[in-house]
């Protein structure tokens, strides 16, 4: 008998037992199914995010908790320290998450001090009116500029500009609206105030920046810009003379710099590096689970494979009988599993599309499909079902025709 043959007669006794060969297949068709679903979900969320990170290839960003209140840094402190380092294109910013009220509207929302340079260092596209301008910045003044999320939040069908706005107790005037922000597949598109960053440091009480954002008119000299800051900061933060090791327990080239814990400047290049790696492991952890499933379809595979040895006892004997040898036995089994589970992972793939589908046009998540793992996955069910129908494969084919013929 031939493997046409073989191939043949398989497909015809899963179609005679349609609802025993689905429940059959039913392990490896989910296995198959989540392995696809959730890499497709992990690939879209690492897609995404690569692409708003290759949106800011030449900006850098500062983030600083200093331990010592003496190297708090205000604004002038900050345009003075950056000054030094010959960096001109920088904005500093101050992080606030108060409370806004319009009318009987009150809402928490993400309140961010600037100057008239994190407009154009963001690409903020204004809608209505202007942004916040170096007057406001010098004399404190306490306008706001919005975005439409806020404006639909806060003033409904009204016109917020020269509409006054309380913050914490006090009145800002609306002085421009800023379009929504693109936001990622796992982040929430929040209400967004932006004002006078010497505003926020006077009405909040707060003396210290914490983020400073730096564009790089030249993308090649980002990485190079970047040392250069972290140079001078570590320099700065020198707060105590005692040796620091890093994660890893080696010690720093910086002996004697107290400055892991008071600062991190982010590049591009870092974020999309820290982002491959989440990717690979989460990846890896979701293809592990689904592997698990595929594992269990296997365990089905086999059981059923012993109970169709068991029916067709007689049907073993008589090939037998008629010369067949124990390798065609043996091989007449395997391919019968391997059809089963092959046919499975085809209905896992076909799930899997469908599904990601779905997400991709009625949820947020974007999930990508990978041809590769599709392969992958398609190939790990077919071994799956050849390696679990060794055994039963191989107790048919050690069967005697005389006792196969015997059987009832």
């Amino acid at each position: 008998m031939n493997i046409a043959t073989i191939l043949r007669l398989s497909l015809k006794e899963i179609i005679a037992n349609k609802l025993r060969s689905i429940l059959t297949m039913l392990g490896v068709i989910i296995g198959v199914f989540s392995i696809i679903v959730l890499v497709s979900i992990g690939e879209g969320a690492s897609a995404n995010i690569k692409k708003e990170i290759s949106k800011e290839t030449n900006l850098i960003k500062v983030e600083m908790f200093p331990n010592d209140e003496e190297k708090q840094m205000d604004y002038d402190r900050v345009l003075g320290f950056y000054k030094k380092l010959d960096i001109k294109n920088i904005s500093p910013i101050l992080d606030q998450q108060p409370q806004a009220k319009y009318k009987k509207i009150e809402k928490n929302i993400s309140l961010k001090g600037v100057d008239h340079t994190y407009g154009t260092m963001i690409n903020a596209k204004l809608k209505s009116g202007r942004f916040i301008a170096a007057l406001d910045v010098d004399y404190r003044k306490k306008v706001v500029v919005i975005n439409e999320k806020a404006v639909k939040t806060f003033f409904k069908d009204e016109y917020p500009i020269g509409k006054d706005i309380k913050i914490n107790g006090d009145d800002y005037s609306v002085v421009g609206i800023i379009a929504n922000r693109e936001v990622s597949m796992y982040e929430r598109l929040s209400e967004e105030l932006i004002a006078p960053i010497t505003t926020v440091q006077r009405n909040f009480g707060v003396k210290s920046i914490n983020k400073v954002h730096i564009k790089v008119n030249d993308k090649e000299k980002v990485i190079l810009i970047s040392q250069k800051i972290e140079e001078a900061l570590k320099k700065f933060y020198n707060t105590k003379k005692n040796k620091v090791s890093n994660e890893d327990g080696v010690d720093d080239e910086y002996e004697g710099y107290q400055f892991n814990d008071q600062f991190y400047v982010y590049t591009p290049e870092k974020e999309m590096k820290q982002v491959q790696k989440m990717t690979r492991t989460f990846s890896l952890m979701l293809g592990g689970i689904a592997g698990i499933s595929l594992l269990v379809g296997g365990i089905g595979i086999m059981n059923i494979m012993f109970v169709s040895v068991t029916e067709r006892t007689r049907e073993i004997g008589i090939r037998k009988a008629l010369g067949a040898q124990r390798k065609n036995i043996l091989i007449q089994f395997l391919i019968e599993s391997g059809v089963v589970s092959g046919m499975g992972g085809i209905l896992g793939i076909g799930l899997g599309i469908l599904s990601n589908f779905l997400i991709g046009k009625f949820s947020p998540l974007k999930p990508v499909l990978n041809i590769k793992v599709m392969l992958i996955a398609f190939t790990f069910s077919v071994a799956v079902g050849i390696i679990f129908g060794i055994y039963p494969a191989n107790k048919a084919a050690k069967l005697k025709p005389i006792d196969a013929l015997r059987y009832e």
